[in-house]
Parts: C-alpha cells; sequence; structure tokens
C-alpha cells in the first residue's frame, strides 16, 4: 500500500445516544481514498451502538467537516461551511 493519502492518529469516538461517553482509539489508519470507515466491533458495543445504527459512511472526513494536512499527516477542522452564495 502505498501512503500517499494515508496515516495514523488517535481519534475519539461516542454514540448519538450517549455522547458523553468517549472512547479513544490510538493509531487509526486514515485513508483519504476510502469511502468507508470501520471501528471495531467491541467498541461499537461498549458505546451501546447497535447493528441498525448508522455509524459513518461514504465521506466521513466531509461529514465531520474535517480535512487532511497532508505535510503534517493530521485531521483538522475544515473551517466554516459556506451556507449561500452572494
Amino acid at each position: 500500500m502505498s501512503d500517499m493519502g494515508t496515516f495514523r492518529t488517535t481519534i475519539q469516538i461516542a454514540s448519538h445516544e450517549r455522547p458523553s461517553e468517549l472512547r479513544e482509539i490510538p493509531d487509526t489508519l486514515v485513508d483519504t481514498g476510502s469511502e468507508l470507515t470501520w471501528v471495531p466491533r467491541d467498541i461499537l458495543e461498549e458505546l451501546g451502538v447497535l447493528s441498525d445504527m448508522v455509524l459513518l459512511g461514504a465521506r466521513a472526513m466531509e461529514g465531520l467537516n474535517l480535512r487532511v494536512e497532508p505535510r503534517l499527516k493530521l485531521l483538522v477542522d475544515a473551517g466554516p461551511i459556506d451556507a449561500g452564495g452572494a
């Protein structure tokens, strides 16, 4: 696998049902070319995420308003979203 567009970082995840119960996942692979997000089943079960709940799908980073800082290999806030044009 080429390392272009991939790096590892620590993320935190929570269920939308219990947002204050965060779980940290160290050494998470970020692949800017992937459309799916994978989280270990045991972490999802600990958080109470059921199999019929939507977690993340295609373009997860865009949905979370994150962008990749390629030189630093970090996920960063993408900034304000323009709600309309002039």
